[in-house]
């Protein structure tokens, strides 16, 4: 079983990074209008296409039981935006498929509205709802990344996460 743990900077950075909208610094043109724009605050590298697509994520809630993992060898992943919190699990990058072990996965809790963006080779898969709620969000990667840039393993072990 792995414990889900509060995004922090430091326990993230291995993985990529994150943000939360409503702690971006100063917006653009100063705090006095209605719209407050936060440019480039999370960058994401394609190698496979100069062209990003959005997928919008109907989660609904389901067990918090890891056993399916996936990665993306040539280009990163950014997901969030999800109307509530939710939990994710990420492992670091090894050499080809081969699934790090159980003692390296870590999951994370993600709060409602924050940003992920994941490493290439970071193995991850959708998140958990944390609650009853349906949740609605949106994952971004070049185009066809499903079919050309995936690696999905189903666990042989299920790993329990504890939130």
């Amino acid at each position: 079983m792995i414990k889900a743990e509060q995004l922090s900077y430091e326990s993230f950075e291995p993985f990529g990074s994150f943000v939360n909208p409503l702690d971006c610094g100063d917006p653009l043109g100063g705090e006095g209008g209605s719209v407050l724009a936060y440019s480039d605050r999370i960058l994401q590298q394609f190698t496979t296409s100069n062209y990003i697509a959005y997928t919008p994520l109907v989660i609904k809630p389901r067990r918090f039981q890891i056993t399916v993992t996936e990665i993306h060898k040539n280009t990163e992943e950014v997901f969030g935006g999800f109307n509530c919190d939710m939990c994710f699990h990420v492992a670091p990058p090894g050499e080809g498929d081969v699934i790090p072990p159980v003692s390296e996965f870590k999951a994370f809790h993600l709060p409602a509205g924050w940003w992920v963006r994941l490493k290439r080779g970071v193995w991850h898969h959708g998140p958990f709802v944390i609650g009853t709620d349906i949740a609605v969000g949106m994952a971004v990667l070049p185009p066809y990344t499903y079919t050309n840039d995936s690696i999905v393993v189903t666990l042989e072990e299920p790993i329990e996460i504890d939130i």
